[in-house]
This record gives C-alpha cells, sequence and structure tokens, in this order.
C-alpha cells in the first residue's frame, strides 16, 4: 500500500510524502510506516500504540475510525494520513 503523508508529519519522514509499505490490514502499514521512521511513532501513536485523535486516517479516500484501521489493504490501496491543526 501506499501511505500518503501530509503537512506538519513530514519532517517525520524526510519529506517523502508518499511511501510504500508492506501489510495487510491499514494497521500493518501504519506499523511499518513507524518501524520506518521511529521518531513519527512518537507523533502519531500514543502510549498504547493506538493512533492519536489528532490524525485522521483513510483508506482510498474513506475516512477510517481507530477500530476499522484493521480493514483489509492490497498493494494497490492509498492510505492517507491527515492532522488537524489548531491555533488561536
Amino acid at each position: 500500500m501506499i501511505v500518503k503523508v501530509r503537512g506538519v508529519l513530514l519532517r517525520f519522514t524526510g519529506y517523502e510524502n508518499e511511501i510504500e509499505v508492506g501489510g495487510a490490514t491499514v494497521r500493518d502499514g501504519l506499523t511499518a510506516l513507524t518501524d520506518r521512521y521511529p521518531d513519527l511513532a512518537e507523533v502519531l501513536m500514543d502510549r498504547e500504540g493506538s493512533v492519536r485523535a489528532t490524525h485522521l486516517i483513510a483508506l482510498n479516500g474513506e475516512k477510517l475510525s481507530l477500530d476499522e484501521l484493521d480493514r483489509e489493504a492490497t498493494e494497490d490501496d492509498r492510505v492517507d494520513i491527515v492532522t488537524a491543526i489548531s491555533g488561536g
């Protein structure tokens, strides 16, 4: 699958925004991504290993809830990670 990283997360992937990873599920792909970029894991995941609520994960354009990350994904699928930015 291809994981598309945007915004503030790009600095944790060396500004690589489309990253091919292996895995049978979206969760497996995210694990492969954070294994490759360990600094990203600290920002993307919480202490329990769940995706932080500030990040939206989508599979082929469909927003997934955190309990849907075990959905099957193939090498042709695209996973997008979008981070909510707040300010004031």
